[in-house]
This record gives C-alpha cells, sequence and structure tokens, in this order.
C-alpha cells in the first residue's frame, strides 16, 4: 500500500495511576506504534496525572503522546499524591475518588483528542462510557494475569448466591468459603463516599469493553485461564498481548546500577537469590525485621531491594505502619542491600542469580520465567497468592511458609531459599524454568499478538478493512 494509502489509528491509553500499570500500556503503546501494521500507522495518547507523567516524560515520541488528566483537588490529597507511588494507605479511596470524579475532565480529552479507540484499566469502568457518548469503541486491557482476573470474576459474579470454589484447585486459595473471604477482604471493601462500589469496579470494566479483553498474558502459560475467563464474560475473546518485557532502564541511575552489576561480577554462578517486593508496596518493621533474619539465617548469598515509604506529613500511620529503616544493627555479611530501586531484569539475567525471592506480582513473575530464574514465592496481598500459585503450578516456584498472606518467619524465609539453591528441589526448578524461558521469550518476541490487538481495534472503529482479520 502506498504512504499516501495509509490510515491511521489514533488511540487513548488511560491506565490506573501507578507505575505498575502505566509500564505496561506505555511498553504496549510502543510495541503498536513501533512496526509497519498492514497499512495502519497507530498513534498513542497516554493518559496519566502530571505527576506520573512526569517520571515518563522522557518516553514520549511523534507517535507516542502524553496527556495531562488534572484531578480535582480533594482534603489530604494535592497534586504530588495523584499517583499510588508513595501514597499512604489510608489516602487510597480518597484517590480512586479523584479519579472518578475527574470523569467529565477525561470526556473533554476525548472531545479534543477525537481518538478511535480506547483502551482503559480496571479500576475506571466509567471511561468508556464516556467513550461511548462520543461514539469511540472502548476495550478494557489488563495488566495482571488471566488466572487472577478469572478469579476474582469467578468470586465476584457469585457474591450473591452460594460460593463456589475456584475451579482450578491448584490456582485457587481453598474452598469456596475461603475464596469467598479473600475476596471480601481485598475487593469488597467499601468507602461510604465512593461514586464507584469497590466491587462493582472490576466487573463493570470488563462487562463494558467492547467485543474483546486484552490481557498482558502468554496463551502457553494460560490459555486454560484465558478460556475460562472468557466463559465468565458470556463469551467475550480474550486476546494475549505477550509478556510485554521492558528493559531495566531509569529509575536509579546508572552509578547505582553500576555498583549492584559489579556485586553480582563477584559472585559464583547461580549463587545469588535476589529479594525485592514490587516498587509501591511498604513492607511493615516487623516484615523488615523477619526478612532480614531469613536472609541472614539462609547463610546465602543476597541482593535485597528494599524500599521505604516517603513522609506525606501524616506520620508513620500514613503507611500502615510500614517500616522507614532497616532493623537496628542489622550489617549484613553476605549481601548486598539497595534502597529503592535495582535494574530487575538486568539482575535476573545475571549468572550469578540463582533465585528470586519475590512478592510474585504479575510483572515480577514474568521477568523471573524470562530469565529462567526459579521463584521463591511469598506472596503478600491482593492478586498476589494467584500468581505464586500459578507459578508453583507451572513447576517454576517453591512456597515460603505462611500462616497468613502478609505473615511469614524468617526461619521458613531461610529454609525456603536455602532449598531451592541447594535442595534437590531447586534442581527441578531450575530445570522447569529453563523451559519456561524459551516459551516466555517466543511469547515476547511474538509481534503477530501486538497485530492482532491492532486489527481488532481497527475492527471496531471501521478503519483497516484491507486487512482481512481471523475469525
Amino acid at each position: 500500500m502506498a504512504q499516501g494509502e495509509r490510515e491511521q489509528l489514533s488511540v487513548v491509553m488511560f491506565p490506573w495511576l501507578a507505575h505498575g500499570h502505566i509500564n505496561p500500556y506505555l511498553e504496549l503503546a510502543r510495541r503498536l506504534t513501533s512496526t509497519d501494521r498492514d497499512g495502519v500507522d497507530v498513534v498513542v495518547y497516554l493518559v496519566s496525572t502530571p505527576v506520573n507523567l512526569a517520571a515518563i516524560a522522557h518516553r514520549q515520541t511523534d507517535r507516542i503522546r502524553l496527556v495531562e488528566l488534572h484531578l480535582p483537588s480533594l482534603p489530604d490529597l494535592p497534586p504530588a499524591l495523584h499517583t499510588t507511588k508513595h501514597l499512604p494507605a489510608r489516602l487510597m479511596p480518597a484517590l480512586k475518588r479523584a479519579c472518578d470524579l475527574a470523569a467529565p475532565r477525561f470526556g473533554a480529552l476525548l472531545d479534543d483528542l477525537r481518538p478511535d479507540a480506547l483502551l482503559y484499566d480496571f479500576l475506571q469502568p466509567w471511561a468508556p462510557l464516556e467513550a461511548a457518548a462520543r461514539g469511540v469503541p472502548a476495550a478494557h486491557f489488563s495488566t495482571c494475569s488471566a488466572a487472577a482476573t478469572a478469579f476474582f470474576v469467578h468470586c465476584l459474579g457469585s457474591a450473591d448466591r452460594a460460593p463456589r470454589a475456584f475451579p482450578f484447585q491448584s490456582v485457587g486459595l481453598g474452598t469456596a468459603d475461603e475464596e469467598a473471604k479473600y475476596t471480601e477482604l481485598f475487593a469488597l471493601r467499601e468507602d461510604p463516599a465512593a461514586l464507584v462500589s469497590e466491587r462493582d469496579r472490576l466487573l463493570l470494566s470488563l462487562a463494558r469493553s467492547s467485543g474483546f479483553v486484552a490481557v498482558k498474558t502468554c496463551a502457553d502459560i494460560e490459555r486454560k485461564y484465558m478460556d475460562y475467563l472468557s466463559e465468565l464474560l458470556g463469551g467475550k475473546e480474550i486476546i494475549p498481548c505477550g509478556p510485554l518485557l521492558v528493559d531495566s532502564g531509569g529509575g536509579g541511575g546508572a552509578a547505582e546500577s553500576d555498583r549492584v552489576m559489579r556485586w553480582l561480577d563477584g559472585q559464583e554462578p547461580g549463587s545469588v537469590v535476589l529479594a525485592s517486593f514490587g516498587s509501591e508496596y511498604f513492607m511493615s518493621e516487623h516484615q523488615i525485621a523477619q526478612m532480614a533474619r531469613g536472609l541472614e539465617m539462609s547463610g546465602e548469598r543476597f541482593l535485597w531491594v528494599v524500599r521505604f515509604p516517603e513522609s506525606a506529613g501524616g506520620g508513620e500511620e500514613d503507611h500502615g505502619g510500614a517500616a522507614r529503616a532497616l532493623p537496628r544493627g542489622f550489617a549484613p555479611s553476605r549481601g548486598l542491600v539497595v534502597e529503592g530501586w535495582a535494574p530487575q531484569r538486568r539482575i535476573l539475567s545475571h549468572g550469578a542469580c540463582g533465585a528470586f525471592l519475590t512478592h510474585c506480582g504479575w510483572s515480577s513473575l514474568l521477568e523471573s520465567l524470562a530469565a529462567g530464574v526459579p521463584v521463591v514465592a511469598l506472596p503478600l496481598h491482593i492478586d498476589q497468592p494467584l500468581g505464586a500459585n500459578l507459578a508453583a503450578e507451572l513447576g517454576a516456584a517453591a512456597r515460603v511458609r505462611q500462616e497468613r498472606f502478609g505473615e511469614f518467619r524468617g526461619e521458613d524465609v531461610a529454609c525456603a531459599v536455602r532449598g531451592v539453591l541447594r535442595g534437590e528441589e531447586g534442581k527441578a526448578l531450575r530445570r522447569r524454568a529453563g523451559e519456561l524461558r524459551e516459551v516466555v521469550a517466543r511469547n515476547d518476541a511474538d509481534d503477530a499478538q501486538v497485530g492482532e490487538l491492532v486489527r481488532r481495534m481497527a475492527r471496531l472503529c471501521g478503519k483497516g478493512q484491507r486487512v482481512a482479520v481471523p475469525n
């Protein structure tokens, strides 16, 4: 097709106000816009708050444009806190409320941008309504696993009748009553001032998705969960977009990255456990103390990425008692402690890294599998127990013993770390992780998945008609 005959597909992306959501959307945007798409040129407008966009300003290109959404002011929620990063836990309901109140402003942005399609996240079920009022088709893009999404839809969808256990026992959380109680704890908490019921956000977001739901996942890993999610959604198609692995750039600066990599260069192959628990979760003082104790008790080399909250002026309680310092007297003799940030993918890919002690967030799990590194699973909240169970089902993870999610003892951390690095179980986990490395790499390199998403969006808005779309 001649250049003059090419069509342009303009897409607004609206991720939740967390970098753990923004980064997968941004990586998807990069892939959507970086390749010839069968006669369709894609331009992306990524919408978020100014404080979030400031951190990714360097990612803007002529085809990826960053668009500011200004939330209304609420008590105790200044613009610097219009993000989940460093947000006091007690203010999370206020952030959701402010985002909901910004619906008319988001609609005004759609009026200005006049996009062909919208990709939106699960906490903004009103976004597809704003789009529909302007004749713009909208599709949900999930940054969580298909297994976790299916689990919560299963539990939330049966909340008004007798609970049924999740049909995949290896990933589920026990009996039907136990799963219902867990879902109620994390998905059904109500904010009296909320404009959208917490219980309904995910279900409405998925129900309002036009024709299909896109998911950051690999069909080779999650096919049965994709199929079950489709069944729960009345046959709506699930489009896998691949693992969307992001290069470890930025964040802590070159000097810190170089220091970490030099330390790894001095370690024996497969001898180091990387311990890291996500970019926005802060451990309590007790959890920090138990983690420090467990890593030292293991007797193994470790690289611990520890994060502390910034003070928001409201005192320690702002972060639910999160720790602000390492335990007094903690001076690791066999490990390196890095505060705030480290190049996670580079560390996992280093020959010295033999295990990953992780909370089992979906992106972290995919990065571990992509590097062929077995997981020591220590889930702490929300969808993480499901991710831990999925990694164990895949044969690539051992669990830290826990009485309850979020509660653990140093002794059990030490036992699990030693088992993966030195035990017989660890040998099997490493073999399986090596096999899964090829699976994830193949999916990450498979540009056809993103191409399929482009075709589906083009068909929704009546573009790309010269390109056949498979049924």
